[in-house]
Order: C-alpha cells, then sequence, then structure tokens
C-alpha cells in the first residue's frame, strides 16, 4: 500500500508463493506404536490403493487443464482453501491480462499414502514434477462429499531442505493428530497457531518468536508488517488479523518431527484518524488491478489467504516455514 502525501512512502506488502493447508486426525496416538499395526496387504492398510490414487491424480490432472482452458469448474478438482485460493489468483491473473491455457503436464510422480484410521477423513499426499521443472509440487487430497479434491498444495525443491516422509513396513506414512504434541517441539496447531501470531504481532509475541525460525516466510513477513504499519505515519490505525483455516494435515517424517500443512484467512484494516491528510492507493500492477486503481481517503480492507508447508522439529528446535502459497482476495475501502 502506499501513503500519498506529495510522493508515495510505502509499497504494497505482497507476498508470493505456492503452497497449501488441510486437515488431520488420527484415532489412536502414533507415537507408541510408531505407527505399526497388523500385517494385512498395503491396499488394505492404506486409506487408499497406489493405482486407486494415480488414477485420482490422473484425473485431478485432466479437470485441471479444463478448468484452465474454460477459466472456470475448478470445484470438480478442488475444495475448502485451495479452491478458494485458486479462483482468486486465476481472477487476478484475468483482470491484468496474464491467464494461462497451458496445460499441466504432470512427469514423475510419487505418493504418500496413510495408513487407514489414521487420517480422518481420508486424506493422502501426491506429489509430481512438471514438464521442464526439476522442482516437486505437493498436492493433498482428501475424501469430500463430492469425491477426492485437492485441499492443500506446496511446492518444493533441492534448497529447501526437507526431511523425508516417515514410512512403516508396509510403505505407509503416519499422519499425525494436529492437536497431540507426542514428541514433537509442538503440536501441529500450537506451531501453526504460533506462526500465525508472529506476523499478526508483527514480530512482538514473544513465545512465537522462541518457537518459530527465522524466514522469508515467518520474520522477513512480520517485517513487512512493521514496515506498512511505520508507513502510516501515525496518520491511520492499522490492524492485522490473521484466523487459522480449521484443516490441518501433518505427517511423521522419518526423523521423529512432521511436516505440516495449514492455512490462515487475513484481514488488514486501515482506518483514517481525525485530521488525516493522507491518502492510500496501491500502484503495483496486482494491487492496482484489484482496488481498481481507487484512491482512499477514510478506510481499506485488504483481505487474503495464505497457506503454508512447515517442519516441526522432534523434542526441542524451532518451526520452520519452508513455503507459502499467498493469493490477494480482495481489497475495498473509501
Amino acid at each position: 500500500m502506499n501513503i500519498r502525501h506529495s510522493a508515495p512512502v510505502l509499497a504494497a506488502l505482497v507476498i508470493s508463493g505456492v503452497a497449501a493447508c488441510g486437515s488431520g486426525s488420527a484415532q489412536q496416538s502414533p507415537w507408541a506404536a510408531g505407527g505399526r499395526q497388523a500385517q494385512t496387504t498395503p491396499a488394505q492398510q492404506g486409506v487408499v490403493a497406489p493405482a486407486e490414487a494415480k488414477g485420482i491424480l490422473d484425473r485431478y490432472e485432466k479437470l485441471t487443464d479444463q478448468a484452465v482452458l474454460q477459466g472456470k469448474g475448478w470445484e470438480a478438482a478442488e475444495a475448502a482453501l485451495s479452491l478458494q485460493q485458486t479462483k482468486a489468483d486465476q481472477r487476478l491473473k484475468a483482470m491484468i491480462g496474464n491467464r494461462s491455457t497451458n496445460p499441466m503436464e504432470i512427469r514423475k510422480t510419487r505418493f504418500t499414502i496413510p495408513r487407514s484410521g489414521g487420517a480422518n477423513p481420508p486424506w493422502f499426499l501426491a506429489e509430481f514434477t512438471k514438464k521442464g521443472s526439476k522442482s516437486w509440487t505437493q498436492v493433498i487430497f482428501q475424501k469430500t462429499a463430492q469425491g477426492w479434491r485437492v485441499v492443500a498444495s506446496s511446492f518444493t525443491d533441492s534448497t529447501m531442505k526437507t526431511p523425508a516422509i516417515a514410512k512403516d513396513r508396509d510403505g505407509l506414512a503416519t499422519a499425525l493428530p494436529v492437536d497431540e504434541r507426542g514428541t514433537l517441539a509442538l503440536s501441529p496447531r500450537q506451531a501453526a497457531q504460533s506462526h500465525v501470531r508472529l506476523i499478526a504481532t508483527a514480530g512482538a509475541d514473544p513465545r512465537a518468536r522462541q518457537t518459530i525460525a527465522p524466514g522469508a516466510f515467518t520474520t522477513e513477513t512480520a517485517d513487512f508488517v512493521a514496515a506498512e504499519r511505520k508507513g502510516m505515519r501515525g496518520q491511520w490505525n492499522v490492524r492485522y488479523q490473521l484466523k487459522l483455516v480449521p484443516e490441518i494435515f501433518a505427517l511423521k517424517t522419518s526423523t521423529g518431527g512432521a511436516l505440516i500443512w495449514y492455512g490462515a484467512l487475513q484481514g488488514d484494516s486501515f482506518i483514517a484518524r481525525p485530521g488525516n491528510t493522507l491518502t492510500a492507493s496501491f500502484d503495483d500492477r496486482e494491487t492496482a488491478a484489484l482496488s481498481h486503481g481507487k484512491t482512499f481517503k477514510k478506510r481499506v480492507k485488504r483481505n487474503s489467504a495464505t497457506s503454508y508447508l512447515a517442519v516441526i522439529p522432534p523434542s526441542r528446535g524451532k518451526v520452520r516455514v519452508i513455503n507459502e502459497w499467498f493469493s490477494l482476495l480482495t481489497i475495498t475501502g473509501s
């Protein structure tokens, strides 16, 4: 956002990325048993058989390619926060004339399937590379009333130091209860809550600083929030509100930690104080389009959504947020 008097003094807070969120629970604690249960075939033990998981991903690719071409129909492929972000991104791309119609073109694939009973509602992780890329995209498929839908996604490459997901002797993963700490430094929900508090308080929350590792999606984002607030020159009241979405997905790693996918909705309010002499506007390409190039004198409301991928260490240590997917939803005001 720019606050204008005779010249702009602050740039828009726009943090871009690719990522996701989700939900996980378990009927039994996986910590004591190490995720191992009675021996049957993996197809019977997993939430889906490997061949079925491949078919679900193939269907997703087909539906996504159709939606990209038609500019609609994402509901057949996605749900929850993932759907909200995808639709917002596509709408904004259309507004700035940057909508792509290129197919997904999946190349390599791999699947992580939790044991039945440990993921409720059932969900699994699919990963793939695209044509011309060595990086991996992760998508969480969850079984909904409408069928299997992508509800979270993320992006990783070799620079991110992503821990391997633990597999048992049947090749199945362990979905962790999001409210159970077990041997983790924090429970998955505690980690997600601590992260959003760090951002909402511009890094001022002491517990969040102690539990969340510094980085582009944590302390640097908090610094942006602090800089934006300072740029209001005391003439605008600023409030940042972040709310976690209900879905959080967690998988046990081979080191005893966890990979977690979660997301948050954010509403930023800017209200001019009495006697304010400054106006506010957005002038980068995306925010200018979403705000329709308006100049605001009284109030501004900026809504966004972000999905995250984070690593919780075993026992002690700080949570590392390694990826995010940021989407602007709306900008309104007067």
